[in-house]
């Protein structure tokens, strides 16, 4: 019995002599925390477009034919200018964020600034994936029917069961490529946003 009352007086000289952390430290720690989460969500972006521009440049390179496929549609030449201005318009927004949450001092703006940051990235990934999905379902086809002989030749040669086909085809890559990139981006961005969760609940906490 004395030894367990000296090791419960040791415990209480322990937590006395370890450093008490008030709330206003907890909220620098938390802001410092999410402001480098946000920093990473940005420079994860700029990889991606990074890792875009090379793989366009690479293709014009190594088959520059690829490029003017007169089987692409001519909308979707204006969907990939179009892409290309939202992607540069959501990592504007990616720095704007970090830029804000780098900058706040008070619980309900960090709070707001995080929810907001969560919801650009949501919208970033869902806008993405359907710029994927339009891709492939383009591609695919357009691929298709260049290898066939043009659309005269495709046409001419194709059947019923031949359009089913390449739509079936077309369908099921689309689907698994955005499975594909859905998990790229879920280990990309999806972890990052969780431990801004985490910081919002733990600021909620403190709040109430």
């Amino acid at each position: 019995m004395e030894e367990l009352d000296l090791l419960k007086k040791d415990w209480k000289k322990q937590e006395a002599n370890q450093p008490k952390l008030s709330y206003n430290d907890i909220d620098k720690m938390i802001l410092k925390k999410s402001s480098s989460l946000v920093k990473w969500i940005f420079y994860v972006s700029l990889l991606e477009l990074g890792f875009g521009v090379a793989s366009v440049v690479l293709i014009f390179i190594l088959k520059p034919e690829a490029m003017e496929n007169s089987n692409t549609p001519v909308w979707f030449n204006w969907f990939y200018y179009i892409s290309s201005v939202v992607v540069f318009y959501f990592i504007y927004k990616f720095f704007m964020n970090y830029k804000k949450i780098s900058t706040t001092s008070s619980i309900k703006d960090l709070m707001q600034n995080i929810i907001t940051t969560r919801k650009t990235v949501k919208h970033y990934v869902v806008y993405s994936l359907s710029a994927i999905a339009v891709t492939v379902c383009v591609a695919v086809p357009s691929g298709f029917i260049a290898e066939a002989g043009g659309m005269d030749q495709f046409r001419a040669e194709a059947t019923l069961t031949s359009y089913l086909m390449l739509a079936l085809v077309t369908i099921l890559l689309a689907c698994l490529i955005v499975l594909v990139f859905y998990g790229i981006y879920y280990l990309l961005y999806g972890l990052l946003t969780k431990k801004l969760k985490r910081n919002y609940k733990e600021l909620k906490q403190l709040k109430s």
